[in-house]
């Protein structure tokens, strides 16, 4: 397989068959949907608090969900599903808020559920879920949803980053290949400055994005949050002298825009307007970039020595919540939802990557999509932040807070890691004493 991975024009013959395949396949999904939802037959309504992503989507959220649940109605009359639509940013908080008052959805989508899981409120997957549905995810996120190997979280926006680059700045700069290694993105980055670049890599170390940002740069030295075991590892030798290394040879330089702390939109934006020469990208951005023409290639971010690094992945959740006693109903529109045609649909549209090896399938199996086969193809090997643990989100807060410090020129970035590995194991100690 080539480094870069260049654009090759569409077929419109395999765009056709495989909207033709998911357009015969939904009227047989909704045909099977049909049946008994509850024992009297008495109708029932699911809510469902899911995010609002504004104008990050190729298609507004609120037409899927739209599409998807009228479809679900039309096949199971007697369930109705109430979607609410919140912003991104309030989803946890919104969610947080509502379980606190008593009063939680049947349905959530959510980046944070161990806490919920330890408190005995959702439903684990195999007590709403076929087994074939079960058995269909990606085994890495199926994995990454579970809390005592019991699985809980339910993937369902899925990603996966890659180094992108400009390719028209690259040719500019005299450069015939992406970069293998830190020395050899260091020295791409160096020649993109030289020849007028404005941030030759965007560093993503903003607020919103400095723990996926920091995280890739911790796989790609051998390190990480966590260790096989799954406890905490901040402040491994590893995770430092990446650190440092992306300090010194990035920061240093000037090579990361003004103070290499951008967020993700203004570093997708830099994207956009030809500012940027590389940067780790998510496939949402694909229909951006194709639809305004951006000349872009990607790559596999490189190890520290050369070679491909681990990759970092991310999900959402979907959460079933026991308070309202709709296990069946719940189950079922989740089946529906996770239909192979309509998850590969849903991802298709917006450039995400299928949390399920069934649509991955079909989106691989045709050219149309074949921009989205490197990501789909790394999503098994991709270690997702430790999310199963219940004290994750506030240790992740403290990163967004306190890790930014590292790329300061007098920082001790050891004494750093110290500190927030200090916090993990105090909270980690807070989570043993609340379930004793």
């Amino acid at each position: 397989m080539a480094r870069g991975t260049r654009r090759r024009p569409a077929r419109a013959s395999r765009a056709a068959a495989l909207a033709g395949s998911l357009a015969a396949a939904a009227v047989l999904g909704t045909a099977a949907g049909c049946g008994p939802v509850s024992g009297d037959g008495s109708p029932v309504t699911l809510e469902l608090i899911a995010a609002d992503y504004g104008e990050r989507t190729a298609v507004p959220i609120k037409e899927y969900w739209d599409d998807l649940t009228e479809r679900f109605h039309q096949a199971n009359p007697e369930v109705t599903v109430e979607v609410e639509l919140v912003p991104w940013e309030e989803l946890d908080a919104t969610l947080a808020e509502r379980v606190e008052q008593g009063r939680p959805p049947d349905i959530s989508q959510a980046t944070f559920y161990a806490g919920y899981a330890t408190e005995g409120l959702l439903y684990q997957a195999k007590e709403i879920l076929p087994l074939p549905v079960q058995s269909d995810f990606v085994t890495t996120l199926a994995h990454a949803g579970e809390v005592d190997f019991q699985q809980f979280g339910i993937p369902f926006i899925t990603s996966t980053p890659r180094l992108f680059y400009n390719t028209a700045l690259f040719d500019a700069a005299g450069i015939e290949e992406p970069p293998g290694s830190w020395a050899e993105l260091a020295a791409t980055a160096q020649a993109l400055k030289d020849s007028g670049v404005t941030t030759p890599y965007a560093l993503q170390f903003g607020p919103d994005s400095i723990h996926e940002e920091a995280m890739v740069w911790m796989l790609a030295a051998g390190g990480g949050y966590t260790n096989l075991s799954g406890g905490y590892i901040l402040d491994d030798e590893d995770n430092v002298r990446a650190l440092e290394w992306l300090r010194e040879n990035m920061v240093a330089p000037g090579l990361t825009g003004p103070d290499g702390t951008l967020n993700r939109g203004d570093a997708y934006a830099g994207f956009m307007t030809g500012e940027v020469g590389m940067l780790m990208v998510h496939p949402a951005l694909l229909p951006a970039l194709e639809a305004n023409k951006i000349p872009y290639a990607h790559t596999d971010f490189p190890a520290m020595k050369g070679g491909a690094a681990v990759p970092a992945g991310h999900s959402d959740w979907l959460l079933g919540f026991r308070e309202h006693g709709h296990a069946e109903e719940i189950g079922r529109f989740l089946t529906f939802l996770y239909d192979p045609e309509n998850v590969a649909r849903a991802n298709a549209q917006n450039g995400s990557v299928p949390a399920t090896e069934s649509a991955g399938q079909m989106l691989r199996a045709s050219e149309e999509f074949e921009r989205l086969w490197e990501f789909i193809d790394q999503m098994p090997g991709a270690q997702l932040q430790p999310v199963n643990k219940d004290n994750w989100l506030p240790l992740r807060g403290e990163i967004q807070q306190r890790l930014a410090a590292v790329l300061e020129p007098d920082t001790d970035v050891a004494e750093v890691m110290r500190g927030l590995q200090a916090t993990a194991a105090e909270l980690e100690s807070g989570s043993a004493s609340d379930t004793s």
